[in-house]
Protein backbone atom coordinates (compact mmCIF):
# COMPACT_ATOMS: atom_id res chain seq x y z
CA UNK A 1 0.00 0.00 0.00
CA UNK A 2 1.08 3.60 -0.70
CA UNK A 3 2.67 5.43 1.97
CA UNK A 4 1.18 9.30 1.27
CA UNK A 5 3.58 11.39 3.56
CA UNK A 6 6.74 8.77 2.66
CA UNK A 7 9.99 10.78 1.77
CA UNK A 8 9.88 9.21 -1.71
CA UNK A 9 6.40 10.65 -2.32
CA UNK A 10 7.15 13.93 -0.21
CA UNK A 11 10.29 14.34 -2.40
CA UNK A 12 8.27 13.93 -6.08
CA UNK A 13 5.46 16.23 -4.78
CA UNK A 14 8.30 19.11 -3.97
CA UNK A 15 10.21 18.11 -7.30
CA UNK A 16 6.41 18.69 -9.09
CA UNK A 17 5.93 21.73 -7.35
CA UNK A 18 9.19 23.53 -7.45
CA UNK A 19 9.56 22.84 -11.32
CA UNK A 20 6.33 24.42 -12.10
CA UNK A 21 7.15 27.02 -9.51
CA UNK A 22 10.58 27.58 -11.58
CA UNK A 23 9.29 27.50 -15.04
CA UNK A 24 5.73 28.13 -15.61
CA UNK A 25 5.51 31.98 -14.07
CA UNK A 26 8.84 33.01 -15.53
CA UNK A 27 7.91 31.79 -18.87
CA UNK A 28 4.75 33.97 -18.69
CA UNK A 29 6.27 36.98 -17.07
CA UNK A 30 9.77 36.38 -19.75
CA UNK A 31 9.26 34.84 -22.57
CA UNK A 32 11.99 34.27 -24.91
CA UNK A 33 14.33 32.22 -26.74
CA UNK A 34 14.46 30.33 -23.74
CA UNK A 35 10.77 28.96 -23.87
CA UNK A 36 11.62 27.10 -27.18
CA UNK A 37 14.64 25.38 -25.86
CA UNK A 38 13.09 24.65 -22.56
CA UNK A 39 10.26 23.10 -25.09
CA UNK A 40 12.23 21.10 -26.74
CA UNK A 41 14.61 20.16 -23.84
CA UNK A 42 11.36 18.98 -22.11
CA UNK A 43 10.19 17.00 -24.89
CA UNK A 44 13.31 14.78 -25.75
CA UNK A 45 13.43 14.11 -22.22
CA UNK A 46 9.41 12.77 -22.35
CA UNK A 47 10.20 11.11 -25.19
CA UNK A 48 14.14 9.73 -23.75
CA UNK A 49 12.25 8.71 -21.03
CA UNK A 50 9.68 6.06 -22.71
CA UNK A 51 12.12 4.84 -24.68
CA UNK A 52 14.46 4.36 -21.85
CA UNK A 53 12.23 2.24 -19.92
CA UNK A 54 11.56 -0.11 -23.29
CA UNK A 55 15.13 -0.47 -23.27
CA UNK A 56 15.57 -1.43 -19.61
CA UNK A 57 12.83 -3.37 -19.60
CA UNK A 58 14.35 -5.60 -23.00
CA UNK A 59 17.70 -5.48 -21.56
CA UNK A 60 16.29 -7.07 -17.91
CA UNK A 61 14.48 -9.30 -19.87
CA UNK A 62 11.04 -8.34 -17.92
CA UNK A 63 9.55 -6.97 -21.11
CA UNK A 64 6.13 -7.69 -22.21
CA UNK A 65 3.45 -7.04 -24.42
CA UNK A 66 0.61 -7.61 -21.36
CA UNK A 67 2.37 -4.39 -19.40
CA UNK A 68 5.52 -2.92 -20.89
CA UNK A 69 3.72 -1.16 -24.26
CA UNK A 70 3.32 2.65 -24.01
CA UNK A 71 -0.22 2.51 -24.31
CA UNK A 72 -1.61 3.71 -20.33
CA UNK A 73 -2.75 7.23 -20.86
CA UNK A 74 0.24 8.99 -18.88
CA UNK A 75 2.86 7.04 -21.79
CA UNK A 76 0.39 8.59 -24.62
CA UNK A 77 0.38 11.54 -23.64
CA UNK A 78 4.19 12.17 -22.82
CA UNK A 79 4.12 11.70 -26.32
CA UNK A 80 1.55 13.98 -27.55
CA UNK A 81 3.01 16.61 -24.80
CA UNK A 82 5.99 16.36 -26.42
CA UNK A 83 4.74 16.77 -29.83
CA UNK A 84 2.45 20.03 -28.43
CA UNK A 85 5.76 21.52 -26.93
CA UNK A 86 7.45 21.70 -30.10
CA UNK A 87 4.47 21.75 -32.63
CA UNK A 88 1.93 23.82 -30.25
CA UNK A 89 -0.95 23.01 -32.12
CA UNK A 90 -4.33 23.41 -30.52
CA UNK A 91 -5.58 19.76 -30.43
CA UNK A 92 -2.31 18.31 -29.38
CA UNK A 93 -2.10 21.23 -26.36
CA UNK A 94 -5.90 20.37 -25.41
CA UNK A 95 -5.29 16.66 -25.14
CA UNK A 96 -2.14 17.30 -23.07
CA UNK A 97 -3.66 19.72 -20.70
CA UNK A 98 -7.02 17.83 -20.16
CA UNK A 99 -5.13 14.57 -19.81
CA UNK A 100 -2.43 16.02 -17.47
CA UNK A 101 -4.74 17.61 -14.81
CA UNK A 102 -7.57 15.31 -15.02
CA UNK A 103 -5.89 12.09 -15.13
CA UNK A 104 -1.48 12.26 -15.24
CA UNK A 105 -1.81 14.54 -11.74
CA UNK A 106 -3.59 12.01 -10.11
CA UNK A 107 -1.20 9.44 -10.55
CA UNK A 108 1.44 11.79 -8.88
CA UNK A 109 -1.00 12.43 -5.79
CA UNK A 110 -1.82 8.77 -5.40
CA UNK A 111 0.60 5.99 -7.41
CA UNK A 112 -0.68 2.68 -7.70
CA UNK A 113 2.70 1.04 -6.10
CA UNK A 114 5.47 1.78 -3.79
CA UNK A 115 7.67 3.93 -5.37
CA UNK A 116 11.32 4.04 -3.59
CA UNK A 117 13.77 7.07 -4.00
CA UNK A 118 16.45 6.73 -5.37
CA UNK A 119 15.71 3.65 -7.77
CA UNK A 120 14.93 3.52 -11.92
CA UNK A 121 11.05 2.84 -10.81
CA UNK A 122 11.10 6.53 -8.99
CA UNK A 123 12.53 7.90 -11.93
CA UNK A 124 10.86 6.21 -14.85
CA UNK A 125 7.45 6.90 -13.16
CA UNK A 126 7.46 10.42 -11.55
CA UNK A 127 10.01 11.41 -14.70
CA UNK A 128 7.04 10.74 -16.94
CA UNK A 129 4.30 11.78 -14.71
CA UNK A 130 5.70 15.28 -13.76
CA UNK A 131 7.16 16.11 -17.17
CA UNK A 132 3.73 15.79 -18.65
CA UNK A 133 2.08 18.03 -15.48
CA UNK A 134 4.90 19.96 -16.54
CA UNK A 135 4.41 19.95 -19.77
CA UNK A 136 -0.12 20.95 -19.34
CA UNK A 137 1.18 23.90 -17.18
CA UNK A 138 4.16 25.33 -19.11
CA UNK A 139 2.21 25.47 -22.25
CA UNK A 140 -0.91 26.65 -20.96
CA UNK A 141 0.17 28.71 -18.41
CA UNK A 142 3.41 29.78 -19.25
CA UNK A 143 3.34 30.18 -22.76
CA UNK A 144 -0.47 31.11 -22.61
CA UNK A 145 -1.63 28.39 -25.43
CA UNK A 146 -5.34 28.15 -24.17
CA UNK A 147 -7.91 25.41 -25.23
CA UNK A 148 -10.00 27.02 -27.83
CA UNK A 149 -14.10 26.92 -27.78
CA UNK A 150 -15.21 22.87 -27.31
CA UNK A 151 -12.43 21.75 -26.35
CA UNK A 152 -13.69 19.58 -23.93
CA UNK A 153 -15.79 17.61 -26.60
CA UNK A 154 -13.22 17.31 -28.64
CA UNK A 155 -10.63 15.92 -26.16
CA UNK A 156 -14.00 13.37 -24.67
CA UNK A 157 -13.97 12.17 -28.29
CA UNK A 158 -10.23 11.57 -28.18
CA UNK A 159 -10.37 10.08 -25.75
CA UNK A 160 -12.87 7.43 -26.33
CA UNK A 161 -11.14 6.74 -29.46
CA UNK A 162 -7.63 6.11 -27.87
CA UNK A 163 -9.64 3.53 -25.14
CA UNK A 164 -11.43 1.82 -27.74
CA UNK A 165 -8.34 0.59 -29.36
CA UNK A 166 -6.10 0.38 -25.80
CA UNK A 167 -9.25 -2.04 -24.64
CA UNK A 168 -8.89 -3.86 -28.20
CA UNK A 169 -5.12 -4.44 -26.98
CA UNK A 170 -6.20 -5.45 -23.38
CA UNK A 171 -8.82 -8.07 -24.67
CA UNK A 172 -6.39 -9.76 -27.47
CA UNK A 173 -3.47 -9.50 -24.89
CA UNK A 174 -5.04 -10.30 -21.78
CA UNK A 175 -3.10 -7.23 -20.44
CA UNK A 176 -5.08 -4.17 -18.12
CA UNK A 177 -3.93 -1.06 -19.69
CA UNK A 178 -5.65 2.02 -18.07
CA UNK A 179 -7.42 -0.68 -15.80
CA UNK A 180 -10.37 -1.30 -18.47
CA UNK A 181 -10.03 -5.08 -17.32
CA UNK A 182 -9.74 -3.96 -13.26
CA UNK A 183 -9.52 -1.20 -11.25
CA UNK A 184 -6.69 0.44 -10.09
CA UNK A 185 -5.33 -0.66 -6.61
CA UNK A 186 -5.57 2.44 -4.40
CA UNK A 187 -7.62 4.72 -6.47
CA UNK A 188 -11.09 6.51 -6.70
CA UNK A 189 -11.90 3.50 -9.23
CA UNK A 190 -12.37 1.50 -6.00
CA UNK A 191 -14.70 3.51 -5.16
CA UNK A 192 -16.92 3.54 -8.25
CA UNK A 193 -18.15 -0.75 -8.11
CA UNK A 194 -17.42 -3.27 -9.92
CA UNK A 195 -16.42 -3.61 -13.36
CA UNK A 196 -18.08 -2.53 -15.77
CA UNK A 197 -19.42 0.00 -13.68
CA UNK A 198 -16.24 1.28 -12.66
CA UNK A 199 -15.57 2.37 -15.85
CA UNK A 200 -18.83 4.51 -16.66
CA UNK A 201 -18.21 6.61 -13.02
CA UNK A 202 -14.43 6.87 -13.91
CA UNK A 203 -15.76 8.51 -17.89
CA UNK A 204 -18.42 10.70 -15.61
CA UNK A 205 -15.92 11.53 -13.12
CA UNK A 206 -13.41 12.70 -16.13
CA UNK A 207 -16.47 14.57 -18.10
CA UNK A 208 -16.79 16.67 -15.22
CA UNK A 209 -13.26 17.61 -14.55
CA UNK A 210 -12.52 18.10 -18.32
CA UNK A 211 -15.37 20.69 -17.81
CA UNK A 212 -14.36 22.09 -15.00
CA UNK A 213 -10.95 22.41 -16.69
CA UNK A 214 -12.37 24.42 -19.58
CA UNK A 215 -14.32 27.10 -17.42
CA UNK A 216 -11.14 29.30 -16.68
CA UNK A 217 -11.27 29.76 -20.33
CA UNK A 218 -14.55 31.00 -20.95
CA UNK A 219 -14.09 34.88 -19.64
CA UNK A 220 -11.28 34.99 -22.36
CA UNK A 221 -13.45 33.31 -24.78
CA UNK A 222 -15.96 35.66 -24.56
CA UNK A 223 -13.47 38.36 -24.45
CA UNK A 224 -12.15 37.50 -27.85
CA UNK A 225 -15.46 37.32 -29.22
CA UNK A 226 -16.66 40.46 -28.27
CA UNK A 227 -13.32 41.90 -29.41
CA UNK A 228 -13.79 40.26 -32.98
Amino acid sequence: MHEFTSPSHLIALAVTVGAIAALVPLARLRPGSWVKATSWLLALLLVGNEIAYQVVQADTGTWSVSHSLPLYLCDIGAFIGALALIWPRPILVEVTWFWAIAGTLQGILTPDHVIVFPSYDWLEFYGDHIGVVLAAVFLVIGRRIYPQPGAALRVVTVSVVVLVIVGIVDVTTGANYNFLRFSSPGSIQGLLGPWPWYILGTAAVGIVLFLLLDLPFWPQRRRAKAVA
